[in-house]
């Protein structure tokens, strides 16, 4: 945990190395940007805001990208937006990123996000609010400051938050940059006293998509820094009731989100096999059950396990808790026989050891600490009465 947390915190002060997107690779630097901002030029300063597009870039396959982050829809669907996707892609780099990245926020459905919110906010404030009392419901600012480094990420929960209680939130950055601090990222204009309620609940948030996506960046990083053009994916090891939020992350930071719940991928696992009374049962029920819609991957703890679940008509074998002299020999005796199977190397890997694990037949590494183990950004939002809003702060460890 203590080297995650100084890889990560070492990331995100040096904003990662840039990266090097090649042919049909989709470029993505800020997320929910309503428009790129032509001309800018220069770092944030922080006494004003600078609209500047992010010096992030986030690459990932179009086709894969929709393939891993929505499962479930049809490949009609999946063609649909690929194809919108690469059209992106042609045009000017900056503007193409800002807009397809923009295109994530589509994800996220309007009613489950209302509803997130509405219990976010039910859950900090169920009864009376006194402090309401002190700070009125006259006409206030805030702004909202950066005071850490890594990336912005979660925007669009951000502005549920604040549209529930009739506020109004306006960007200086887009989503996916890299934040420098001290740096303003927004202003947030409502009466006081519901600036103040939405305040901790938005600024928790922010804080803990912020550090996914900065996790899930340097990840992906580092697998590119060994060579490794493979998926970085995160897992369903997510917190209670913020899945939505975490995944989401995950994807700022251009990592794969892999299956988002149980629907979106039939995976059979150690748990699952002695259930069904052995591996080729197991598979071949788990492969009726998906029929054409979905695919079916197997978690195997051996060589053998992994032939029989790709005799058996597994799509992808998920290699785990293998051990790096271990892993790539059974991946490349699996993919001689079987070189249409795809392989996922999973469990006990970490941003120190990842490029251990990153090999020719690998093809997915999923990393459980991204969600679990990510240091959350800190925040603050402070209201301001004064025409330049003062610069908070920050605290040093």
């Amino acid at each position: 945990m203590g080297g995650t947390l100084r890889n990560v915190q070492a990331w995100q002060r040096t904003g990662g190395r840039p990266r090097e997107p090649g042919k049909d690779w989709l470029a993505a630097s800020s997320l929910h940007s309503p428009t790129p901002w032509p001309g800018a030029s220069g770092s944030p300063e922080p006494e004003q805001p600078t609209h500047q597009p992010s010096q992030l870039q986030v690459t990932m396959d179009a086709e894969d990208c929709i393939s891993l982050c929505c499962p479930g829809w049809s490949a009609v669907a999946q063609s649909w937006v690929c194809c919108s996707l690469n059209l992106l892609d042609s045009r000017d780099p900056l503007a193409s990123a800002s807009r397809a990245a923009g295109g994530l926020a589509l994800l996220l459905p309007p009613v489950t996000l209302a509803a997130l919110v509405d219990s976010w906010l039910r859950e900090d404030c169920p009864g009376l609010n006194y402090a309401a009392l002190v700070s009125g419901a006259g006409p206030s600012q805030a702004a909202l400051w950066a005071k850490s480094p890594g990336v912005l990420a979660g925007r669009p929960f951000f502005d549920a938050i604040f549209t529930r209680l009739n506020c109004q939130v306006s960007w200086f950055l887009p989503e996916g940059s890299k934040l420098v601090p001290v740096a303003r990222v927004a202003e947030v204009q409502g009466p006081a006293h519901c600036l103040l309620l939405g305040e901790r609940v938005a600024l928790n948030m922010l804080a803990r998509c912020s550090g996914i996506a900065s996790a899930a960046a340097a990840a992906v990083e580092t697998a590119r820094g060994a060579g490794w053009t493979g998926h970085v994916a995160g897992t369903r090891k997510t917190t209670p009731g913020f899945r939505l939020v975490e995944k989401y992350g995950l994807l700022v930071g251009g990592a794969a989100s892999h299956r988002y719940d149980l629907g979106g991928l039939v995976m059979v696992k150690d748990n699952h096999v002695v259930a069904a009374g052995g591996m080729e049962k197991a598979v071949q029920v788990a492969r009726q059950a998906a029929d054409f819609a979905l695919k079916v991957e197997v978690e195997c703890s051996s060589l053998q396990e992994a032939v029989q679940a790709a005799e058996a008509g597994a799509d992808l074998v998920l290699l785990d808790n293998f051990k790096p002299e271990e892993l790539h020999p059974t991946a490349a005796a699996l993919k001689t026989q079987f070189p249409s199977v795809a392989v996922e190397a999973s469990g006990g890997i970490t941003l120190d050891n990842l490029p251990q694990f990153c090999g020719p037949h690998i093809d997915v590494i999923s990393m459980g600490m991204l969600t679990q183990a990510a240091p959350a950004l800190d925040f603050s939002l402070k209201l301001f009465a004064e025409e330049v809003a003062p610069v908070p702060k920050t605290r040093w460890s």
